[in-house]
């Protein structure tokens, strides 16, 4: 293989080292505390949550993807841009954590409720949760992909809110108060070693032009709409249901989506690492462009049928394992979300793929019409399903972002038959008349099944072809690959 993939698989494998590691941590942790709090106030805490993530577009405004793409292709200076992304990264954020603050007063939330909204919005300055302030400094590790860093740190936050959130709820039985301080706290090591290291490893310049600022504000603006529907069509259907039904209602409806949003990593960690290299072919190398392309979309709905397919049809079992028995209404919910999630992982990479391409005006419509029928469809099924009804929305939403990404990346970007549908439609109805036999067993062992005849069906059918098989291999070669890209000091590579 080239060194540009080993260094993705290097990447990728770091990515995916830390994140399994941190989102398990965080899995299990907010398991407990949806157990320990109960579904009105773990609703609480999750309505707070998910209010603070609204401003993350603010906080957010595209900055990160644009940096990383200009660094990668080196189309401007990266010292005098670095700073002025920066520059621009703490004013937005700040922004954000003032504009949280102030509009939850205007809402009749509880008094406790808002004080948790008060203290979690200081993660959009230091929570790598959150399009913070610190995820700035993480720009230069990704475009030169070293991820190592950030992901290592990230680890700290989860190691800090486990150890925390333990002690604290055995020790003194805190609330909701206690968790938000913990749930904000725990980031700030993490956030200062990494500004630390990242200043150590990267020259910054703050007296960068005009035209660099004028020019990273007008490629970010397409973006930062995009992320205006994106992150408003993942956030109200949990304001929705806080406005439409009950606490009660939130807290069942996010035990449902706790256990999928960590799923999401198995897509956005390799489409994270893919992400210079697609933006770098597309301006060097168009043929390499669209075969990085097609092989990253075969990985990722190969993903997706496996964790929507097992999941889906073992939700029962998921949820009576993990949570008390007063959580089961949320077992209709968690199935369709996790049937949504195999969409969710096609439009993360068609995002990517789009802003690597310079098409995210096409991305901003696509997302605005998806948020129009996700809100349209919400306020009708709500009302009428609850929490079955915004997981619906998701799911419809979805179907629609997916459709109209396949029609543009054809017309667009002149590139045809990206989801191998010829291959995944057998494999998804085996798959699903699998788990029908499969049924009587215990979760783990179902489980361990599916997963084996999801290996099985890919070679019978012969779904990757010999080059993609060396690729999965070598990300397995973790011995050989941390010896071919270490990390020095200074940032360059070995």
């Amino acid at each position: 293989m080239t060194d540009i993939s080993n260094k993705v698989a290097a990447n990728s494998f770091f990515i995916y080292f830390g994140r399994v590691a941190n989102l398990t941590i965080t899995f299990f942790v907010f398991i407990h505390l949806a157990n320990y709090m109960g579904e009105e106030s773990f609703g609480r805490l999750s309505l707070a949550i998910a209010y603070v993530g609204v401003f993350d577009i603010v906080a957010n405004f595209g900055l990160n993807q644009i940096l990383v793409r200009e660094i990668a292709t080196g189309r401007l200076g990266s010292p005098s841009l670095l700073g002025t992304g920066i520059l621009a990264k703490v004013a937005l954020t700040i922004t954000s954590v003032v504009l949280a603050c102030a509009t939850a007063i205007l809402f009749s939330y509880p008094k406790e409720t808002l004080a948790a909204i008060w203290i979690i919005s200081l993660n959009l300055l230091i929570s790598s949760k959150l399009s913070s302030t610190r995820t700035i400094f993480e720009s230069i590790f990704q475009a030169k992909l070293q991820m190592v860093y950030p992901v290592m740190y990230n680890l700290l936050d989860g190691v800090l809110f486990a150890g925390l959130v333990y002690f604290s709820t055995y020790k003194y039985h805190i609330g909701l108060t206690g968790i938000a301080l913990i749930y904000t706290l725990c980031n700030l090591p993490g956030a200062v070693m990494l500004i630390i290291r990242f200043l150590k490893s990267a020259q910054i310049s703050f007296s960068g032009s005009l035209r660099e600022a004028k020019h990273l504000l007008i490629e970010a603006s397409p973006l930062a709409a995009y992320l205006l529907f994106s992150i408003l069509s993942t956030k109200m259907d949990v304001l929705l249901l806080s406005w439409m039904k009950s606490e009660s209602e939130v807290g069942f409806y996010s035990a449902a989506t706790r256990l999928v949003y960590p799923l999401t990593f198995l897509s956005t960690s390799f489409s994270i690492s893919l992400f210079p290299i697609l933006s770098q072919y597309f301006v060097e190398n168009r043929p390499r462009f669209v075969q990085t392309l097609r092989t990253g979309f075969k990985y990722i709905s190969l993903l997706g049928v496996l964790v929507s397919i097992s999941f889906a049809f073992n939700s029962s079992k998921i949820i009576s394992t993990l949570y008390i028995p007063s959580y089961a209404p949320c077992i209709p919910s968690f199935a369709v979300l996790i049937l949504a999630l195999s969409l969710t992982f096609l439009n993360f990479f068609f995002l990517d793929i789009f802003i690597a391409a310079r098409q995210q005006k096409a991305a901003t419509v696509i997302t605005a019409v998806a948020f129009i029928i996700n809100i349209g469809v919400n306020l009708f099924f709500i009302p009428r399903f609850s929490i079955l009804g915004a997981s619906y929305a998701r799911l419809i939403s979805g179907v629609v972002g997916v459709l109209m990404f396949v029609w543009l990346t054809k017309s667009r970007l002149k590139v045809a038959e990206i989801i191998p549908f010829g291959k995944l439609l057998p494999m998804i109805l085996l798959m699903a008349a699998m788990q029908l036999v499969l049924k009587p067993l215990s979760l783990s062992l179902s489980l361990a099944s599916s997963l084996a005849c999801f290996i099985f069906l890919i070679w019978i059918l012969k779904v990757l072809n010999q080059e993609e098989k060396d690729y999965i291999l070598n990300l397995l070669k973790i011995r050989r690959l941390s010896k071919t890209f270490v990390p020095t000091s200074n940032g360059a590579n070995k």
